[in-house]
């Protein structure tokens, strides 16, 4: 089950805060990348909720895009599934338009847009990257700058799995890129892209199995490291598979999708009882391809699962494990799940949404229309999975079966690193060096990982809009002394304060106190009123005492002089009549 620590962001990380910085106050496009667990997908999720920037979400499959909740880089842009080769002329300034066929409103969002988030860019080819870069110069009419202006966040660790690229498709891209990977984009070489790599590991403690993951993760693992591997082989299916006394399940993770139906099927059919089969529902678009669990899903009493939707009330997320341990009968509308740290869980079927990004004319904003959604219940069979598809999920027992070989760089690392310990991990047969590779492109890409004169360029250009942001802030919680110190740093940074925009700004910060010193009088009269009219009412219980002294009604007086003092306590004939009454009971 995911650990806290990855599913709530650590705003103390520094690499995380540079890295909000640059997206919040700058147009510098961004590598975010880190090894496993160390927060990538949190800090994506975090970005896209509180950023003031018009934005959308989008990856290079339809699972992964929406588990991000956005779209697929092919049908924003409307990709076709070749390479797109620099010389095809049916991309050309002078042919683009004809040949995309963008409508107007695709125009408008890709003219508003500010930032432009990808997620696992690891898997994206460099032919996709200029493309995009190209589209964006034509549509949005500036043709010198990269990306035509746009900031783009690029978010993965190309460490992991890599673009997948047929023989014949890559003869094709060769003569023009150096690799697919995204980082070989021709764009790169006319623009510097900032590489901020997060360090601080959440989902591991284990400094021993840090380090095998950190030696696997670039290829320098040791004789030492495969040893210490190697001592978790068992060649005992039900040790690697069973539930151990703590009610942690294991799930077993592959590189082929046979092997992983095999298990799953397998293990099925050795449940005792007849399967209950629940139906997903499709309505409107939504591709088969990109459905998040079975639109058959086929389930006994004892069947293992996985979640693969966080749950709204919190009771599971995106890669909990649980054991089936019951259905409702009568309505077939809900199954009950077991959870590995013991909770019972009543679940019921969950909608995805297939979405598209439509512009909206009246708010000036760009808002998400849903072109399809996909009801079923959000778990499927998990005895075991494919490592594609363990991306981002964090377990505490996984048995790797390797069954086959790897045949994609950073598959090792990728399933070895989905565990939480070193002693949670068994493997069906020993780790080899070769299924251990890192591409050299890699490598040497991963050199300009948090270069500091990068980070300190683009930190620089955002330093005095930081503080001038800091600056409003304290001013609209009430800190004046905060604020004034906050706006004299940015005045230094950056004299900005003769800008049309600045003074506009600073006018209408200036005119929130005019606003409420008005409300302050407006109060003052109101009170001052208020005062005169109890004052008034006091002076006539005062009249009524004197007039109850009178009639010799002492007990009356009393209360009379006590109402008047209660309206007006500065009332001294009230105080004086009441004073001199109590000392003759």
């Amino acid at each position: 089950m995911p650990t806290t620590g990855e599913t709530q962001i650590d705003l103390q990380n520094e690499e995380l805060q540079q890295a909000l910085q640059i997206i919040q106050f700058t147009r510098r496009s961004l590598f975010l990348t880190g090894k496993a667990g160390t927060g990538k997908s949190t800090f994506l999720r975090y970005i896209a909720s509180h950023t003031k920037k018009k934005h959308i979400i989008l990856a290079p499959t339809g699972i992964a895009a929406i588990n991000a909740g956005g779209s697929t880089l092919h049908s924003f842009f409307k990709l076709p599934f070749h390479p797109l080769l620099p010389n095809d002329t049916q991309y050309t300034p002078h042919n683009i338009r004809k040949t995309l066929k963008y409508n107007s409103e695709k125009i408008k969002i890709l003219r508003e847009l500010e930032l432009i988030i990808i997620d696992e860019i690891s898997m994206v080819r460099a032919d996709i990257i200029d493309f995009i870069d190209k589209v964006l110069r034509i549509y949005c009419h500036n043709m010198r700058e990269p990306f035509g202006g746009k900031q783009l966040l690029f978010v993965g660790d190309i460490y992991q799995l890599e673009p997948v690229v047929r023989e014949d498709d890559w003869q094709l891209l060769r003569p023009f890129y150096a690799s697919a990977y995204f980082f070989d984009a021709k764009i790169f070489y006319q623009m510097q892209l900032v590489s901020i790599e997060l360090r601080k590991v959440y989902r591991q403690s284990d400094p021993t199995f840090i380090s095998i993951l950190d030696h696997i993760r670039t290829s320098q693992v040791s004789t030492t490291d495969l040893a210490l591997l190697n001592e978790r082989v068992t060649f005992d299916d039900n040790q690697a598979t069973e539930t151990t006394n703590d009610k942690q399940l294991s799930i077993t993770l592959s590189a082929r999708r046979d092997t992983v139906d095999f298990i799953n099927n397998k293990r099925l059919s050795d449940l005792p009882g007849g399967a209950e089969m629940f139906m997903g529902v499709i309505e409107g678009e939504f591709p088969e391809s990109s459905l998040p669990t079975p639109k058959e899903l086929e389930l006994k009493i004892g069947a293992q699962v996985l979640f693969v939707k966080n749950d709204m009330d919190h009771r599971w997320v995106n890669g909990t494990l649980g054991t089936v341990i019951g259905f409702d009968e009568e309505n077939h509308d809900r199954i009950y799940v077991v959870a590995e740290d013991g909770n019972e869980l009543d679940v019921e079927r969950e909608k995805w949404s297939n979405v598209r990004y439509t512009f909206n004319e009246q708010e000036k904003k760009i808002e998400e229309q849903e072109l399809g959604t996909y009801t079923q219940f959000p778990v499927r069979l998990a005895w075991a999975i494919t490592v594609h598809k363990s991306q981002g999920l964090t377990f505490n027992r996984v048995n790797l079966d390797f069954t086959g070989g790897v045949f994609a760089g950073g598959q090792t690392y990728v399933a070895l690193s989905r565990c939480t310990s070193l002693q949670g991990l068994t493997l069906k047969n020993p780790i080899q060096r070769n299924d251990i590779f890192v591409r050299t492109e890699v490598k040497n890409f991963a050199k300009s990982y948090n270069d500091p004169t990068a980070i300190s360029t683009a930190l620089k250009q955002s330093k005095a809009d930081k503080e001038y942001w800091d600056a409003m802030q304290a001013f609209d919680r009430g800190d004046m002394q905060a604020a004034l110190d906050a706006f004299f740093l940015a005045i230094h940074s950056r004299y900005d304060i003769e800008k049309p925009a600045s003074k506009r700004l600073i006018r209408r910060k200036l005119n929130i106190i005019n606003t409420q010193q008005k409300k302050i009088e407006e109060l003052q009269d109101q009170i001052q009123q208020k005062n005169d009219f109890l004052k008034k009412l006091a002076v006539e219980y005062v009249i009524m005492g004197k007039e109850c002294e009178m009639e010799k009604m002492k007990e009356a007086a009393i209360r009379n002089y006590e109402k008047a003092l209660a309206l007006c306590p500065d009332i001294p004939e009230a105080k004086r009549k009441l004073k001199k009454l109590k000392q003759k009971k």
